[in-house]
């Protein structure tokens, strides 16, 4: 099964996609891990487009089953095989959170 769920900053996508990791026994990889290099200070330098793509690109293709969170908009064609199932997670801005 391959699963994409995207969403605002803060809608749940990683912790949706991490519980359903552990419940279907799926690796769950986030965009950010792919978008960022590691640096001493996160999310502060982007990664070579032509580098990420190749790297999902070639994990992706590979594997027969994963769930990919977060943002893939502008990463181009044929990046991604075709996904059985996308969950894009919405909240109204009018949402009371009392926490």
């Amino acid at each position: 099964m391959r699963i994409h769920i995207f969403g605002a900053s803060g809608s749940g996508v990683t912790t949706l996609g991490k519980a359903l990791s552990e419940e279907l026994h799926i690796e769950y990889l986030d965009s950010d891990d792919f978008f960022w290099l590691k640096t001493h200070m996160p999310f502060t330098e982007r990664q070579s487009p032509e580098i990420r793509n190749a790297i999902v690109s070639d994990l992706l293709h590979t594997a027969e089953s994963w769930i990919f969170g977060g943002s893939i908009i502008h990463w181009g064609e044929n990046v991604f095989p075709a996904f059985d199932l996308v969950i894009f997670l919405y909240l109204p801005p009018n949402l009371d959170w009392k926490g």
